[in-house]
């Protein structure tokens, strides 16, 4: 007698990668979510843009999951830092930045939803204009890739 699989804990991820392609570094966010792209994950939408905005609370209360993918300063202490996001609502000095928690606090206060969420942050070298992610960067890039495939099969966050 065979044992039978048991269904994945979460049915369907939402991948958001964020950033400017135009500055080099910063457009990791969109080189992870082409990468997965070309793999046609079941039960995965992807979604790329400049930067988070509040329209994005709407989409993500339709999913069980999100992972947000971005550029950390250069400063940051790991070349990636997955990091467990909770909604908190904070006022930023820049009227046009929400981070991934405050995205989230408005899915849950406007939409009773929320789903479960991860921050992969990939430590960027290079900043200045340019359409290339730098090697160091394209490695940990590709390294995050690995990691949300696997969230991914194993359907647990």
């Amino acid at each position: 007698m065979s044992k039978k699989e048991s269904p994945p804990e979460i049915a369907s991820f939402l991948v958001i990668g964020y950033g400017n392609q135009s500055r080099r570094d910063d457009g990791v966010g969109w080189f992870v979510l082409e990468q997965l792209a070309a793999l046609d994950l079941p039960n995965v939408e992807l979604e790329t843009g400049q930067q988070l905005e509040v329209e994005a609370a709407e989409t993500i209360s339709r999913f069980d999951a999100v992972i947000f993918v971005d550029a950390a300063i250069p400063e940051a202490p790991e070349p990636v830092q997955r990091t467990v996001v909770t909604p908190n609502f904070q006022s930023h000095a820049v009227a046009h930045y929400l981070t991934s928690a405050d995205v989230l606090s408005l899915c849950k206060t406007l939409y009773h939803q929320e789903p479960k969420a991860v921050l992969f942050s990939i430590r960027g070298r290079d900043f200045n204009f340019g359409t290339t992610l730098t090697p160091e960067v394209e490695q940990a890039a590709r390294e995050v890739v690995k990691q949300i495939v696997e969230i991914i099969r194993s359907g647990e966050l």
